[in-house]
């Protein structure tokens, strides 16, 4: 078991001024007294040489002389972006955010350089990674992530936020290994605060250490020396053990020792439905927990929570199908009663080898969707679907891969929004929603002609509904009636234009009002919207007209 610090700054970037990463090392070794030490300076300031040389490599030559045999310190960068921020460890190049901007072309860069890499700090300061997106080729190079991050001395690293994107991560796919990071600025490499990330070796040496990090053999501890293990009959803590048929059930033993004595106030076990919660355990204990397992793609993982306020957060153990399809998100959207329902949700090929996928979705146990394909080496794709659900309050939806049961739940169903279009033409409206031709006091927007509210009648009851409602009126004709609902601000013109975009909506045409010598693509009046043509004949304003008419 060694203990160290996998994120650490120098003056090679923007840590410690005057200091290099040798002196990091040095302190690491002889004054912290850590087991290994990486320096991961923000790579966009590699692009000025140090002395003459490329600072990776100089980085690189200082790590190999201050390692000895007690000591192992590693050369690494941090690749800084918007998205996030991601550690890479002792890689044959470099690269930076200026030359890989978006996350997309880095995981690109991670995935040819066969880099081994860490999810630094995911935080939304920071940036999560477009909320931890899966891509299954980087999976296998991302193998770490920070649960904890800080080298301030309350040693409060981790935090509920990296904690719940811990969990995040997981769930979304990402096969990664817990760690903290000091995240060293200043001179107090190793010596911040107690957090240290641990990794169980054979040897200390750089490629003990490095096989574990990728491994996942490890946990972020804000316990300095706390020992913690996790295993099954057929695992160890960061493994993934492929099955044939799903286990039911498996017993999870857990290890924690600490020489100074800390018991355990809290010992909290995760999985992707459920949490096992434990109290007052010793300062020593081996506890063997019997746990369901209630999902094809399932993990395992330990948070030790100490009488002192200090936690420690490990590594999963996974179980998964041999097959390489995989499903991890399923939408939770809207769905509506007695109507087609649009439901579209990612699928993905976890393997270097084309793999069939066989989708097949039930609805109250009666097959609704069926579709076979092949998806290609780490292919990720987009399944659209067409669900066809009944007039009920709740059906029950079962999706299958390859004739493993991957999702199931009750789906709560909503009646249908209703919309009253009297005579306009509802376009894009009409495929989501029921569109009524009458006054109806359910109807949640009116849609009516300008023209139409020359009818005394009609115009009454417009003013009667749009107390509570949004009218939406189509300026067809000019007339007195449709000038009292536009303020006088505006100057309504008798011109017409054509195949325009006016304020985020597109028009085949309609009549040009201004305010301010600029032309409206709307007016709003309280709850009256006037559109100066049909705005719902192109399927691109859709999401701007829901806003504008209110409709959720």
């Amino acid at each position: 078991m060694l203990f160290g610090n996998p994120h650490s700054h120098t003056s090679f970037s923007d840590g410690e001024p005057g200091s290099v990463p040798s002196d990091a090392y040095k302190y690491a070794r002889d004054i912290a007294n850590l087991d290994f030490l990486a320096v991961t300076d923000h790579a966009y300031y590699f692009e000025a040489d140090y002395n003459g040389r490329d600072k990776f490599d100089v980085m690189k030559d200082m790590a190999n002389s201050e390692t000895t045999d007690n000591f192992v310190a590693i050369a690494g960068f941090e690749w800084t972006a918007g998205s996030g921020h991601i550690n890479v460890y002792e890689s044959k190049s470099w690269t930076s955010r200026n030359v890989k901007t978006t996350t997309e072309e880095f995981y690109d860069w991670i995935i040819k350089e066969k880099a081994l890499a860490q999810f630094n700090h995911p935080i939304s300061m920071f940036g999560t990674f477009k909320d931890f997106e899966y891509y299954p080729e980087a999976d296998l190079y991302i193998n770490m992530i920070e649960v904890g991050n800080g080298s301030w001395a309350r040693n409060e690293t981790i935090n509920d936020e990296m904690f719940g994107n811990y969990m995040n991560a997981l769930k979304k796919g990402w096969h990664v290994g817990a760690t903290i990071g000091q995240d060293n600025h200043v001179a107090n490499w190793g010596t911040g605060n107690d957090s240290r990330t641990a990794v169980w070796v054979k040897e200390k040496n750089k490629k003990e250490i490095l096989n574990g990090f990728k491994n996942r053999k490890t946990y972020g501890t804000e316990d300095r020396n706390a020992k913690v293990w996790l295993e099954t009959n057929d695992a160890k803590m960061g493994d993934i053990v492929h099955y044939t048929k799903r286990p039911e059930k498996i017993v999870l033993k857990v290890f924690y020792e600490d020489p100074d004595g800390e018991d355990i106030k809290n010992l909290n076990i995760f999985t992707p439905n459920k949490e096992y919660t434990f109290n007052n355990l010793p300062s020593s204990f081996e506890k063997e927990i019997e746990i369901q397992v209630d999902s094809n793609y399932f993990f395992v993982f330990a948070r030790l929570d100490q009488y002192d306020d200090e936690s420690i957060v490990t590594s999963s153990i996974w179980y998964e199908p041999e097959n390489s399809i995989r499903i991890f998100e399923m939408p939770k959207i809207k769905m509506y009663k007695n109507s087609n329902n649009n439901y579209n949700f990612y699928v993905y090929n976890i393997s270097s080898k084309k793999s069939l996928a066989d989708i097949k979705i039930y609805i109250d146990d009666n097959l609704e969707y069926e579709n076979k394909f092949l998806l290609g080496s780490f292919e990720k794709r987009l399944l659209k679907t067409e669900l066809n659900l009944p007039d009920k309050n709740v059906v029950h939806m079962k999706v299958y891969i390859n004739d493993f049961l991957w999702y199931e739940d009750d789906i709560h169903l909503e009646s249908k929004i209703k919309i009253t279009s009297l005579n306009v033409n509802a376009g894009f409206l009409e495929k989501k929603y029921v569109i009524s031709n009458n006054f109806e006091n359910e109807s949640k927007v009116i849609l009516i002609r300008a023209s139409s509210l020359e009818d005394t009648s009609i115009f009454d009851k417009i003013k009667e509904f749009s107390k509570n409602k949004r009218i939406g009126i189509i300026l067809d004709k000019i007339n007195k009636q449709v000038l009292q609902l536009i303020p006088s601000k505006y100057i309504v013109s008798e011109k017409i234009f054509k195949n325009e975009k006016l304020n985020n909506l597109y028009y085949n045409e309609g009549f040009i009002i201004t305010f301010k010598n600029k032309k409206r693509g709307f007016v709003i009046n309280k709850n009256y919207i006037i559109f100066p043509g049909n705005p719902f004949e192109n399927d691109s304003n859709e999401t701007f007209i829901n806003r504008l008419l209110k409709i959720k």
